[in-house]
């Protein structure tokens, strides 16, 4: 069965400098094999959001995590 490591960020985009270290984070976590799932909106007026991740589990990662 194909297993998934998951990740989940907030952004607070009332905060200055949030638009930008939220680009920055995609971008990363993007180059490190991260597929992005959805964004939900679960703050006042919509601009605090959660940010969802996922990549398939390579064999080394699954042997760790057993």
């Amino acid at each position: 069965m194909k297993k998934f490591a998951n990740e989940v960020l907030d952004f607070d985009l009332t905060k200055k400098g949030q638009h930008e270290a939220m680009a920055k984070a995609l971008t990363e976590w993007g180059a490190a094999g991260f597929e992005l799932v959805a964004v939900v909106a679960c703050g006042e007026f919509s601009l605090q959001i959660k940010v969802f991740f996922k990549r398939a589990e390579t064999e080394n990662e699954k042997s760790e995590a057993a």
